[in-house]
């Protein structure tokens, strides 16, 4: 296991293979034989032969607060840390530097099935972006193959736009914590997509109906989420609180498997009680800023895995929770905030030598005579010492569906943000995205 782990510690050379293929923003080379799974949300790659495999992991860069060693550990804890495959710390920890990456690598062994898997994940961070890439696999003999592909993994930081879906996740999370009961609804409580697809908003779900199948996008409900016993999974957990009481179901089956990060999934054949109507039932699990429980109801199993063959192929069904933005729904104060910290230690003596930390917070009062203003604020602590900054801005402001204009932002300018209201228990938030410039986005609550 040790020489297996050597091996991999290898993998640091990112930046000498020409790639042939591209994701995020990254170029690499396609690994011969390796069947993709999925190339959304993260890339990965897959192998199989016989009773042994392979596992390629490739995860977006994000900005995080140039911390190799919490950017580590936050992703081990995600990716790989699985006590009932006797996953935990690794076994294994090197750290590195090439070329201004900090690397920190991480091994470890598992075991499912009576079969022992090695899993292997290394983080890289240049300032504030940070990315990470895994491998799990049971024979040696792949890795060779693991090492040729991470090492074709080549970043363009001149296409990194800034923060990406992780904080995004993080900034609603925040933003749902101080969404007050009895706040209004949207106005426009119905999308329609163009592939057909159709969104609903209603008091404990976003409804989307498409192709003969309903899905329920249950809102993030952080006193159910803790109210979750530690002795019962995740998957169980959540379907006996959105399917059970809905469904007779029979012949349940949970997603099994070494697969990273871990799947939270069950599916059965099923009875609606309220119709007696015979259908099939899924339930998937997405974690990003909370559980965010995915129901899917099939009229059967056959068009349930035609339309998903995969359950992470039920993750992107997200985003369909978003509706057109409309002057009544945004007039009133609307707030955000974010930060993070770091903290300090002396590289000799591992004394504790300070900290620095960084907060701020955005604030947007619309005006129903068309007017705006909004105000930005921060502090910035070092080693005892705080600066303060902020801008104000007013001007006009317009909106159509999904966009909203203002006018005298930075510089003078105009400026057109992406916008759409996102369904969450007991109201809804405001999301908007320069389109000029991705890295500036909000996820706001209404204040008032």
């Amino acid at each position: 296991m040790k020489k297996i782990i050597y091996l991999l510690i290898t993998c640091c050379n990112i930046f000498e293979i020409q790639a042939q293929s591209s994701f995020d923003i990254f170029n690499y080379t396609t690994p011969p034989g390796f069947t993709i799974k999925e190339n959304k949300g993260f890339l990965y790659y897959q192998k199989n032969e016989g009773k042994n495999y392979c596992q390629l992991f490739l995860y977006p860069a994000t900005q995080e607060q140039n911390d190799v060693e919490k950017d580590f550990v936050k992703n081990w804890d995600f990716f790989a840390r699985n006590p009932k495959q006797k996953v935990n710390n690794p076994e294994t920890k090197e750290t590195d530097t090439l070329n201004g990456w900090k690397t920190i690598f991480g091994a470890a062994r598992g075991t499912f099935n009576k079969q022992q898997f090695a899993i292997s994940l290394s983080t890289y961070t240049k300032d504030s972006i940070t990315y990470y890439m895994a491998a799990v696999f049971t024979d040696k003999k792949y890795i060779p193959i693991a090492q040729e592909f991470f090492s074709s993994v080549v970043p363009d930081e001149n296409k990194f736009s800034g923060i990406k879906k992780s904080r995004q996740q993080a900034q609603e999370a925040t933003a749902i914590s101080k969404v007050v009961s009895g706040s209004s609804s949207i106005s426009k409580s119905t999308t329609r997509f163009d592939d057909g697809g159709v969104s609903v908003v209603t008091n404990d779900y976003v409804k989307v109906t498409k192709d003969g199948i309903e899905l329920r996008l249950h809102y993030i409900d952080k006193t159910l989420d803790d109210a979750r016993p530690n002795t019962i999974d995740a998957p169980e957990y959540y379907w006996s609180k959105y399917v059970e009481p809905y469904f007779t179901v029979s012949n349940v089956q949970k997603w099994s498997g070494v697969q990273y990060p871990v799947i939270y999934h069950l599916q059965a054949n099923a009875v609606e009680k309220q119709t007696g109507k015979a259908c099939y039932v899924a339930i998937k699990i997405v974690y990003g800023g909370g559980a965010r429980p995915i129901v899917v109801i099939a009229p059967n199993q056959n068009s349930y895995q035609q339309q998903f063959p995969h359950p992470n192929d039920i993750d992107p069904m997200l985003n369909a929770n978003r509706f057109a933005v409309t002057a009544n729904d945004i007039i009133g104060t609307w707030q955000g905030s974010g930060g993070g910290g770091v903290e300090y230690y002396n590289v000799y003596s591992g004394t504790y030598a300070g900290m620095s930390a960084v907060s701020s917070t955005d604030e947007f009062t619309f005006n129903s005579n068309g007017t705006y203003s909004s105000t930005y604020r921060s502090a910035s602590m070092n080693n005892g010492g705080t600066q303060f900054g902020g801008q104000d801005f007013k001007g006009n402001f317009s909106v159509t569906d999904w966009s909203i204009t203002a006018t005298n932002r930075y510089g003078g300018k105009t400026t057109t943000y992406n916008a759409q209201l996102i369904a969450v228990k007991n109201g809804y938030l405001l999301y908007m995205s320069d389109k000029d410039n991705s890295s500036m986005n909000y996820t706001l609550f209404k204040a008032k």
